[in-house]
């Protein structure tokens, strides 16, 4: 008869994940403020009138990058093919969103209006920093395709150099765009593959290889 109070005893309680339950607290509180913002005009959240996609991607894609490069450089080599499919799916779905954007166009985007110039100013920095796997993997050694990808890049971004300041394309946005504003927007994407992910694999390297030995020992 005392068997199965010891056995309870000896079980021990599970006790409840607080971050969990404080994500799932946020998650439902801006829920019920999107709904408000959107659905019942809350003037406070400036939701309805200021806050389209557009601007919500501003506020939400370095985080997004920041959250996930760590991820992926930890766990990286264990996605399986349905995430792959599933990511590649999520930004092929992005792509379509911004063509149907500026073709129909759909205002509660915010994409119309805006030009290859805005873009580079919202995507460079969360690119670099959500790549930061792809930089180290660079400071390792350069493979046939990373030559390739960065001759294609950059093949386009002289086409659309030449085309935004000599003929004036209006869609690049470029035309007024000085040396300095591209240092403005650049600098900080470019330090992070050229410097700092370089010095921290370096610095890393020698560490790692120090205690091999010790834990072989």
């Amino acid at each position: 008869m005392d068997s199965v109070p010891e056995a309870a005893a000896a079980t021990p309680r599970r006790r409840p994940n607080l971050g969990r339950i404080l994500g799932l607290c946020l998650l439902a509180a801006a829920a019920i403020v999107l709904w408000g913002g959107y659905g019942r005009g809350w003037q406070w959240t400036g939701f309805a009138h200021s806050a389209l996609l557009w601007d919500w991607l501003h506020i939400l894609l370095l985080p997004l990058a920041l959250t996930a490069a760590p991820l992926w450089l930890r766990h990286g080599r264990r996605i399986g093919r349905l995430r792959h499919l599933l990511l590649t799916g999520a930004v092929a779905g992005f792509g379509v969103l911004v063509l149907l954007g500026y073709l129909l166009p759909l205002a509660w985007t915010g994409f119309p209006g805006n030009t290859l110039w805005d873009w580079l100013e919202l995507l460079v920095l969360p690119l670099a920093v959500v790549l930061l796997p792809v930089w180290i993997e660079l400071s390792r050694g350069v493979r046939p395709v990373h030559k390739v990808a960065a001759a294609a890049a950059l093949a386009l971004l002289a086409v659309a150099l030449v085309g935004g300041y000599g003929y004036r394309w209006s869609w690049t946005g470029f035309e007024g765009n000085t040396l300095f504003d591209w240092l403005q927007m650049l600098v900080a994407p470019l330090l992070l593959p050229i410097v700092i992910v370089p010095f921290v694999a370096g610095w890393m390297t020698p560490a790692a290889e120090a205690d091999e030995p010790a834990a072989l020992g």
